[in-house]
């Protein structure tokens, strides 16, 4: 892995990859502050396909977008999931007359982002929009994932580009969500690098090697150590791992798709990032000359860069079983499925059949400023005349400045910490959230004691400045409390607001929380923290009990082997030595110390 970049640091990284990306490619148009692509010539009269995720997979998803493809793509920042607002936006942007499906990777935070932006959507009035969850990897054993169903690897691509096929033949909604379902359950992944990848300016990348000699098998796309850690062996030996890796059927962890003699498949072999094409070539002839060995020749073969993960020198392979897709989607055949694979499309990254000129004349002659759709600035929207609950605004305001200032202070800490059992953004992600919320008070967040005001902003400015996992789960459970405040402030806008009033709010926030996740205690997430908290200030009316109780679950996860997020992934205490707490949880822990410290 080398640490050695043009760009140092990645905070405008993301924006001006989009800029460069959509200038050398007329067919897309980007909304630089929400860092959406989409179409310039999108048709509405088809399904509208979106797809998204953290930056760093490039080219996934960014460059599949166009026709025959994607209709647009969401960036979040690097390896985090955007905000349900930026997909939101996504949606308005390339809206349909027959539905808008979301095709996302089964990761937690593009769990909760895109449902959550699926939920808006619904509110406002859309009547089709649903989501593709895709999870292809075989390497995590199915006990270990049992909570979270599989990760995602590069076998996105190819749900993406035969749904997007597919919309372009104008098959319909009812049609393309069982069929994309359907690819995702029938494609089989699997992973290995040489290193680990480094992010420009992140702290900590830059010692986090593989060993020379060794390599991981079974890495995630977010620079999560892999599930083997083994002395590299030769090209041979290593590409037959992989392979009975992905086809063994008589592995009750990993034989999660089934194969049989006669299946018509598909083989993707993936550039990670760092490798070079000279070797790219040559691993796609060792797995054909060991698939053929295996009496199994491909239906079609494709080779490149489709889901990377920033410069990680390594490779996936992924099998699509078409048969297996036909059988299941009376409505398609494995030839009408590899006419889709096979189908014309103008996106900038898929390989071998683009056809992107002559361009139409409507978009012959376009400057490369008229690629940038600049959308009105949002104003801060102002609620008036509703229900409102006024407190005294200065121990509020005293309360979130000590708590952002906190997990500011802890923001290496928490990096350290994630570098050894995540992806090392979590301490930027929450300084980003506390930054977000200094700002928010400089500028009058909370100034005038109303409650409701306060939550609902609070919300949106989480949302906009978290990403990924941790900042779905404050932007929902604090949407809770909004919901909970509004409730009892129009029953009895004189209430007592006490302990005891905190404590039912609390109490129904993390009801709403818990129906968009299925972390609890003891599965090593921020909810670890979050959950005692919540529940001993609902039973005990004492917010000192409910602080310690916090701090206790925190520091409980030190002890823990994770069920949820990306840590669940990354093997046990026992394989990696000894294990720090979940940065997530200790992040919430600052936060609600600072509320014991004021209001105690």
């Amino acid at each position: 892995m080398t640490d050695r970049h043009i760009f140092p640091d990645h905070t405008t990284l993301v924006f001006r990859s989009l800029r460069g990306l959509v200038a050398s490619n007329p067919y897309l148009n980007l909304i630089p502050s929400l860092k959406v692509v989409y179409r310039a010539d999108h048709d509405s009269s088809k399904v509208s396909l979106i797809c998204g995720g953290g930056s760093g997979h490039e080219p996934g998803t960014v460059g599949f977008v166009g026709k025959g493809l994607l209709s647009a793509s969401v960036a979040g920042d690097v390896f985090a999931s955007p905000s349900a607002r930026q997909v939101n936006a996504a949606i308005k942007m390339v809206g349909s007359e027959k539905g808008v499906i979301l095709i996302i990777t089964n990761y937690t935070g593009d769990n909760l982002h895109f449902g959550l932006a699926r939920l808006m959507a619904q509110s406002a009035g859309a009547k089709n929009v649903e989501l593709v969850v895709v999870g292809d990897d075989v390497s995590v054993p199915r006990s270990r994932g049992k909570y979270l169903g599989r990760r995602c690897l590069a076998g996105i691509t190819l749900v993406c580009k035969i749904m997007g096929a597919g919309s372009e033949a104008d098959m319909s909604f009812d049609e393309l969500v069982p069929l994309g379902r359907s690819l995702s359950s029938n494609t089989a992944s699997i992973a290995v690098a040489l290193d680990h990848c480094h992010v420009p300016g992140r702290s900590g990348d830059g010692d986090w090697h593989i060993e020379e000699g060794r390599c991981e098998i079974g890495l995630g796309l977010h620079n999560e150590t892999g599930v083997f850690n083994i002395a590299q062996p030769g090209p041979e030996e290593l590409i037959t791992k992989l392979l009975d890796l992905l086809l063994k059927q008589d592995d009750p962890e990993r034989s999660f798709v089934k194969f049989k003699e006669g299946d018509e498949l598909v083989l993707l072999v993936n550039n990670m990032g760092g490798m070079s094409e000279l070797e790219m070539g040559a691993v796609v002839d060792e797995v054909l000359v060991q698939l053929e060995s295996r009496d199994i020749i491909p239906v079609r073969i494709l080779q490149g860069p489709f889901m990377g993960s920033m410069n990680m020198p390594g490779i996936s392979l992924s099998l699509l079983n078409l048969t297996n897709v036909a059988d299941e989607n009376s409505f398609v055949s494995t030839s009408k499925l590899l006419e889709l694979l096979d189908a014309p499309h103008n996106s900038p990254a898929w390989p071998a059949t683009a056809q992107r000129y002559p361009l139409p004349a409507n978009l012959r002659c376009r400057k490369r400023e008229d690629a940038f759709t600049e959308v009105e600035e949002e104003k801060e929207e102002v609620y008036t005349g509703g229900a409102k609950l006024v407190v005294d605004p200065k121990p509020i305001q005293q309360a979130m400045k000590t708590a952002a200032e906190n997990v500011l202070a802890l923001e290496p800490q928490l990096t350290k910490w994630d570098t050894i059992v995540g992806d090392g953004d979590c301490g930027e992600t929450c300084a980003l959230g506390a930054k977000g919320v200094l700002s928010s008070l400089r500028k009058g967040l909370g100034s005038n004691g109303d409650l409701v005001e306060l939550f609902r902003t609070l919300t949106q400015v989480i949302d906009d400045s978290m990403g990924g996992t941790l900042g779905a789960i404050f932007s929902i459970f604090l949407a809770g409390l909004t919901t909970s405040l509004i409730k009892y402030a129009e029953a009895n806008p004189d209430v007592a607001v006490n302990e005891e009033f905190f404590g039912k709010i609390v109490s129904e926030a993390l009801d709403t929380l818990q129906q968009r996740t299925a972390a609890r205690v003891g599965h090593r997430t921020v909810m670890d923290s979050l959950i005692p908290f919540a529940e001993t200030l609902a039973s005990s009316n004492n917010l000192g009990k409910a602080v310690q109780e916090c701090v206790k679950g925190g520091e409980n996860t030190i002890k823990q082997e994770a069920k949820m997020g990306r840590a669940a992934y990354a093997g046990t205490g026992a394989e990696r030595g000894e294990m720090p707490p979940d940065p997530g949880a200790m992040a919430f822990v600052e936060v609600i110390k600072a509320l014991g410290k004021v209001f105690s």
